[in-house]
């Protein structure tokens, strides 16, 4: 009797063990900023299940969901995301594998279905002296300075509005009197309006994407047509006009002076 009851917890357990899959998920502890976070894993179970791989922000409150991937399970029972972080705030953040719907099976001991990781943003090294928002014909022009970097050597790689890519150049930063930061220049002349995205990297690794907004310059300000000036208008002289009595006087002495001369002859 305690032979078969001893099978049968064995049978049981071995059924047990049978119906708990196992999930694992691996992320990097710590990335850039504007580096795609990749998440791969495996797994046990069968072929066509789904989950889904959540990013969240962690929170003092309720985690902040920034991001989600659907994950549907292969012949290989291996699985990979990736998941964009330009633009999220430096800070820590989880990713977690979830089942939207209950997929019959228990999870095993052996399975790791969240990570913790902390994003850290380098673009606050970066000082820019030039606008990023530039015109075309005098665009593109990337020039600033790293805070205490002094002279060394970084990498931009710019990528523009067609996808097309400038290949990485390497740029040798100088110093000024007085300061220790390190400055940087480079001219990069672009054919295209659109965004371009420079991506900085130093001794350490990826910095930080910039994004640049080249225009076409507006179209140059007519000439004002020079005004026509009316010819001045001359009035015609005219003579001032004559007392009338004036002029009658003027015949009653010519007659006086007629009327003596008769009398004399």
């Amino acid at each position: 009797m305690k032979y078969t009851v001893f099978f049968l917890l064995l049978v049981l357990s071995l059924a047990g063990s049978a119906q708990a899959y196992v999930l694992t998920i691996e992320a990097p502890p710590t990335i850039q900023a504007g580096v795609p976070l990749v998440v791969t894993g495996t797994t046990t179970f069968s072929v066509g299940t789904q989950f889904d791989l959540i990013v969240y922000k962690v929170q003092t409150t309720t985690p902040h969901e920034v991001d989600r991937k659907i994950i549907i399970v292969d012949e290989t029972k291996q699985f990979q995301a990736s998941f964009p972080t330009t633009g999220m705030e430096a800070g820590e953040y989880k990713v977690e594998a979830q089942f939207l719907t209950d997929p019959g099976s228990k999870l095993g001991s052996d399975s790791v279905t969240l990570r913790i990781f902390t994003v850290v943003d380098r673009s606050r090294e970066i000082i820019l002296t030039v606008s990023k928002d530039q015109a075309l014909g005098k665009a593109l022009l990337i020039e600033g300075y790293i805070p205490k970097l002094g002279v060394s050597t970084i990498t931009i790689k710019v990528t523009g509005p067609q996808g097309a890519v400038v290949p990485p150049q390497d740029i040798r930063t100088t110093t000024k009197p007085g300061t220790d930061d390190g400055f940087f220049t480079r001219s990069i002349t672009v054919d295209e309006p659109g965004n371009y995205y420079v991506d900085f990297f130093d001794t350490k690794g990826f910095m930080a994407t910039i994004k640049f907004m080249v225009v076409r310059p507006p179209s140059g300000t007519a000439v004002p047509s020079e005004q026509t000036t009316a010819p001045a208008t001359t009035t015609p002289a005219t003579s001032a006009p004559v007392p009338l009595a004036g002029v009658l006087g003027g015949i009653g002495v010519a007659a006086g002076i007629a009327g003596i001369r008769k009398r004399r002859e």
